[in-house]
Order: structure tokens, then C-alpha cells, then sequence
């Protein structure tokens, strides 16, 4: 049986509200994440990997912070600022982030064009995650 390990035009695939206002997401590689509505994505045991696009003054809300996953963002166009924990960071094209597991976060765009980055995670835990393969 051939498995496919490519996904063409990230940005193209069809969007998601994960509701972070003025944002939208897409994911592209995940436990689970092929399905009807994303033919193109591809399913992983633990990695996740997301295409975001927040408009200016788009943000991800009030924070939060994941006890079964850790987090970057790789940014690729526009401006973020990013607070983890009690630090604030001003990112922009090339800048990464992590943010850990149980670590308060949260992010939005500071700048006056489109914010374009990757989200990045890794599911932790014991066993492969629901939806693995």
C-alpha cells in the first residue's frame, strides 16, 4: 500500500476557525487529521502541524496554556507578539518561539499586514494519541 508523505500548498487547504478571532488555521499534518473535509492532510502519531493566517489585530484570545503538548511557532511573514509565561517577545519573518507544556500563553498580530506562521506541536504521553496511526 503507498502512503503519501507530501502535502502541496499549505496555504490552500481549506480553512479552519479555531477560535482565535481575526484568525484562520489549517491543518496540514496531525493525529487523525486526514478526513473528509482535509483530503490532503496527512496523519502522524504525535506531530501536528498547523498554517495560521491572523489578520492585523488578530489574536489567539485570553491564553491558555496545554498540559499534553508542547508548542513553537515559526513565524514566516508580518509581526507577533507572543507572551509566555511572564515574557512578552516581539517576533517577526524567521523568529521561533516555544512555548512548554503548562505554560500560560498566549499571541496576537502587532502589525498592520497579514501574520503568516506555522504551528508546530508534539503530542505527549504515554501511548500514541486518539487518531494515531
Amino acid at each position: 500500500m503507498s502512503e503519501e508523505y507530501s502535502v502541496n500548498d499549505c496555504f490552500n487547504q481549506p480553512p479552519e476557525n479555531h477560535g482565535h478571532p481575526g484568525s484562520i488555521s489549517r491543518v496540514i499534518i496531525g493525529p487523525g487529521a486526514r478526513r473528509p473535509d482535509r483530503p490532503s492532510a496527512l496523519n502522524s502519531e504525535r506531530l501536528v502541524i498547523h498554517t495560521n493566517e491572523y489578520e492585523p489585530g488578530g489574536l489567539s484570545g485570553d491564553g491558555h496554556a496545554h498540559s499534553d503538548q508542547e508548542q513553537a511557532f515559526y513565524i514566516l511573514e508580518g509581526q507577533m507578539e507572543v507572551e509566555v509565561g511572564d515574557e512578552t517577545y516581539q517576533l517577526s519573518s524567521g523568529d521561533c518561539v516555544i512555548l512548554p507544556r503548562d505554560v500560560f500563553h498566549k499571541h496576537r498580530n502587532t502589525g498592520d499586514k497579514p501574520l503568516k506562521f506555522l504551528f508546530i506541536s508534539a503530542m505527549l504521553g504515554d501511548g500514541p494519541p486518539p487518531g494515531g496511526r
